[in-house]
């Protein structure tokens, strides 16, 4: 099953439901093995689901085995459809409908920025094919023709493959705001903002452990930072602390940045 479909149960529900409709909307599909018309909408909102490539995610409940969570959602019929967004119900919908149709109201709950994810552009497809043929400059001028939020950062990210800083940075400034605020985008800016403090500084340690952090492996960078950290002399430990409190950013395991965080406030304190 596709990472975008997950059987969830009650246990499940607030973690997988409610708390991820705040990063995506979330459609909640609620089943039994002896409703028929559930067996008949079930393969066309998996369709659905794949063909907006993480747009929206899919979340079914076998309602058998789970009738406290359907009585407390209200479920009265089977099958029953519910859209979550940012851990509220927006939407829901009982039998069969066709696929277009459920397009049509889903629409209106993906971001512009998502929207465009949806379906490569010529441009990014000819970009991406390049890339394969080791073609880094021909792909480069294909994406400059694709406004695209994938196509935008593709284009960052073999700009820093260049080297070619200063039309990263000016790329990702021409980025709107919403698409600025997108995951990916910021996990650039943080790039970004790494690479800045590895050009300023004339620490030689701080700038390989920086490259450390961008291109091998941010929890391994950021541990060599926190050895630099415990034998710098006061004028280097500024730097140092700058260049962890961003590289903290592209860790997503937030009890790991904890213990992080903790290793460096026992090093300046």
């Amino acid at each position: 099953m596709s990472e975008l479909v997950k059987p969830v149960s009650s246990v499940e529900f607030e973690e997988e439901v409610v708390n991820l409709s705040k990063q995506v909307p979330v459609l909640v599909d609620f089943w039994a093995d002896w409703c028929e018309p559930c067996k008949q909408l079930m393969p066309i909102l998996h369709d659905l689901v794949e063909s907006l490539s993480g747009a929206i995610r899919l979340a079914t409940i076998n309602t058998d085995q789970e009738q406290e969570l359907a009585m407390q959602l209200g479920i009265r019929s089977l099958p029953t459809v519910v859209l979550f967004k940012n851990g509220e119900i927006v939407e829901q919908f009982s039998g069969v409908k066709p696929e277009s149709e459920i397009r049509q109201l889903l629409q209106q709950y993906i971001s512009k920025n998502q929207q465009e994810q949806v379906i490569a552009s010529d441009e990014m497809q000819n970009a991406i094919t390049a890339i394969n043929q080791g073609q880094i400059v021909q792909a480069i001028d294909f994406l400059k023709n694709d406004n695209s939020l994938n196509a935008q950062l593709l284009l960052i990210k073999l700009y820093l493959q260049e080297g070619n800083v200063d039309n990263a940075i000016a790329t990702f400034e021409q980025l709107d705001d919403e698409q600025k605020q997108e995951s990916q985008s910021l996990i650039i800016k943080t790039t970004l903002e790494l690479i800045s403090c590895g050009n300023i500084t004339k620490n030689i340690p701080l700038q390989q452990a920086i490259e450390e952090t961008i291109t091998i492996d941010p929890q391994q960078g950021i541990e060599h930072l926190l050895q630099l950290l415990s034998t710098a002399q006061t004028q280097d430990k500024d730097e140092i602390k700058k260049s962890l409190i961003i590289a903290f950013k592209l860790i997503d395991d937030v009890k790991l940045v904890s213990q992080l965080r903790r290793k460096m406030a026992a090093l300046i304190f």
